[in-house]
């Protein structure tokens, strides 16, 4: 393991500047010089705390920042000899920004008092100044290192309110899920610790699942698309906050898209489901026999996937007759990554196809479920797709069968070479078949 070095760890100083002041106090402490080292190491916490502020307001607009900053102006301007405003500095910053945890804030006040005996004339017993040894300097150093000077600005107490309103107006730029997570990833995640990133998890946990306004509404997607990326980074953590707070997270819509959506978010997280409450459960399982999103992707109450397949097939088979969009094949499609589940997918997309019960349903769901997915066909899914075809006359009658199934054909010829056999399907047959 290599060993800490003071040199080396103040390379990763955020600041120039604080960096450029760092090396003075690193020069007394080198040279023995420790009172100054630990007087000046105050002076640069102190700037260092201030140049985070004036980041976030420059930067974000954080009005949280400048409200602290504007306080502490006011007691420099009625006071200029006081150093009262550095420990008001300090304490607001602990209260109302996420830069200093407990641990931290206590740290920095404990170099504010080694400060004050070093900066003042304060004589022990034997008359002599106060002197820190090597050692507590050291861990001052390091210390104020480590949990300050090398930091990032992080955001206040309001980042969720600024975050959902960037959002809300980026929604429109911001359309995937790829997007949503670089976006915040860079401008917020990036400068946040772990705590922060749980409470605002927490936050969009009950606008995405449980309220139900216009605003939530219209943010609901970008929304979600955010808290699963918060989940993603997340991930160890997220049970234990959900099972830690139970009443908190059970506490989720009846009904409607929030509920719709809740589903959704636990085909991808399925351990937070059984950590929810029995009543919570009870409308997860609703949603999952009577809505849309529910039946295609509620398999994590099911016994297995290939009870959920076989259920999902069964539904595009009723007299439900469930329209399907490619944004929800696709989420099916993404439930699990084994060769098992995409045989059992293409037999579902060669389920929708092959039900359908006129010329133009059939042109529509052909473009929808087929051609996307062609290349997940192996010889056996195959063969099922041109005999369900084969059984259906509003499915090879059509008008653009030939040239939709144009696609089938190459597949069929990629994977079979000349080898299949098309004698038991003439209907499929003619509309592939070389015109002569």
């Amino acid at each position: 393991m290599q060993e800490f070095s003071l040199e080396r760890i103040s390379e990763q100083i955020h600041y120039g500047k604080t960096k450029e002041y760092f090396q003075e106090v690193l020069s007394s402490y080198t040279n023995g010089n420790y009172r100054s080292s630990v007087v000046m190491l105050w002076s640069v916490a102190i700037c260092d705390i201030v140049y985070k502020l004036q980041s976030l307001i420059d930067l974000y607009d954080d009005s949280a920042a400048q409200e602290i900053l504007q306080e502490v102006t006011v007691m420099q301007d009625d006071d200029y000899k006081s150093s009262a405003w550095e420990i008001k500095l300090l304490d607001d910053v602990h209260d109302k920004t996420f830069l200093l945890d407990s641990s931290e804030y206590e740290n920095l006040r404990y170099l504010q008092k080694q400060r004050h005996l070093s900066a003042h004339p304060v004589l022990n017993s034997e008359r002599e100044l106060h002197s820190p040894n090597k050692e507590t300097v050291r861990s001052l150093l390091r210390n104020t290192l480590e949990e300050l000077l090398v930091k990032p600005p992080f955001y206040t107490q309001r980042i969720m309110k600024e975050l959902l309103e960037d959002l809300s107006e980026s929604s429109n730029v911001l359309n995937s899920r790829r997007k949503v997570k670089q976006y915040i990833e860079s401008r917020y995640l990036s400068r946040t610790k772990p705590s922060v990133e749980i409470n605002i998890f927490r936050s969009l946990w009950k606008l995405v699942f449980k309220l139900d306004n216009e605003d939530c509404e219209k943010n609901r997607m970008i929304n979600l698309y955010a808290l699963e990326v918060l989940s993603d980074r997340n991930s160890a953590a997220i049970p234990s906050e959900v099972e830690g707070d139970n009443d908190y997270y059970s506490n989720i819509s009846s009904t409607g898209n929030p509920l719709s959506y809740l589903v959704f978010y636990l085909s991808k997280n399925p351990q937070i489901y059984p950590l929810l409450s029995a009543d919570a459960r009870l409308k997860v399982d609703y949603c999952i026999d009577t809505d849309d999103v529910g039946k295609t992707m509620g398999w994590f109450k099911k016994e297995d996937l290939d009870t959920h397949g076989n259920d999902v097939e069964e539904w595009i088979r009723s007299g439900e007759h469930p329209t399907f969009t490619t944004s929800q094949f696709d989420a099916l499609l993404e439930i699990a990554d084994t060769e098992e589940w995409q045989e059992r997918f293409c037999r579902i997309v060669t389920a929708y196809y092959s039900v359908s019960y006129s010329f133009d349903q059939a042109d529509t769901r052909f473009q929808l479920s087929i051609p996307k997915y062609i290349n997940l066909f192996d010889r056996d899914s195959l063969v099922h797709l041109v005999e369900q075809i084969e059984a259906n006359g509003q499915c090879y009658g059509r008008g653009r069968a030939r040239e939709d199934y144009e696609v089938i054909k190459s597949r069929i010829d990629e994977v079979f070479g000349d080898d299949f056999d098309y004698e038991n399907v003439p209907s499929f047959w003619r509309q592939v078949a070389p015109i002569e």
